[in-house]
């Protein structure tokens, strides 16, 4: 796969001892990249689940419509979330657009998985796909495109995934990680790649494939994460996401 040099500093360790792999960490992609395609199609999402406020990442996939994790909608102990605000595009003060969701979505099955087996079970990140709507469009008509084909996952097309991460950086700054290997399938549309890491916070945020045409496709979200060992998991676009999307986000 190829690489994005100039998106992450790379420091050469003389008389390092040689990796098995490296893994990609997330590193912030800057005001410029932020508002340009296809990272201006993400957001920040700010939500109230409970008696708390956390943050989520989402991507806009039709006019007045942002793709995200389940997790960021509904909660097993917090229902559903409250006060849902989309930040597109945001770099620290500056927003491309900041929005109030009007409706939730969530992946049919998501609840059920989250109450029998957890919300960090296989089984619960293989159904967390949410959705949000909103009255007004969020980027002036634009949207990312999306697309079900797993080869883009598991094959060599290039990568991409962002989000905004709140246990290293700031939270308000968008985050870039590039997967140096494909991706496995764990259960069902669960997928994972040790060749990755991601922050709390990231979850929501777009998978990126590069087709070979050039243009860009939201083929995954951000469910999962962990530092030790690295890994990263997504909720890959399977047919049943792909109708998801088409049925409750065609706005």
């Amino acid at each position: 796969m190829k690489k994005i040099i100039a998106l992450l500093s790379i420091v050469l360790a003389v008389f390092a001892p040689v990796k098995a792999q490296d893994v990609s960490y997330p590193a912030a992609v800057g005001p410029a990249l932020t508002a340009t395609y296809p990272y201006s199609m993400t957001g920040q999402i700010i939500f109230t689940s409970g008696d708390s406020d956390y943050q989520g990442s989402g991507v806009v996939v039709f006019k007045r419509s942002a793709l995200t994790a389940a997790h960021n909608v509904w909660d097993v102990d917090g229902g559903w979330s409250t006060n849902v605000e989309f930040n597109r595009a945001r770099h620290n003060n500056t927003i491309g657009t900041k929005r109030f969701a009007s409706r939730l979505y969530v992946f049919g099955g998501y609840q059920r998985a989250a109450l029998n087996y957890g919300a960090d079970s296989d089984l619960s990140f293989a159904r967390d796909l949410g959705g949000l709507r909103f009255t007004m469009p969020l980027a002036n008509g634009s949207y990312a495109g999306w697309k079900f084909d797993l080869n883009l996952l598991t094959g060599d097309a290039y990568n991409i995934c962002l989000g905004y991460g709140a246990d290293v950086h700031s939270g308000d700054e968008m985050l870039f990680a590039e997967p140096g290997l494909s991706w496995t399938k764990i259960y069902r549309a669960y997928y994972d790649n040790t060749s990755v890491s991601f922050e709390g916070g990231m979850s929501g945020g777009p998978v990126f494939a590069e087709l070979p045409s050039g243009d860009w496709r939201v083929v995954g979200v951000i469910v999962a994460g962990s530092d030790e060992p690295p890994a990263g998991g997504i909720h890959a676009i399977t047919a049943e996401g792909a109708r998801f999307i088409a049925t409750y986000l065609r706005y």
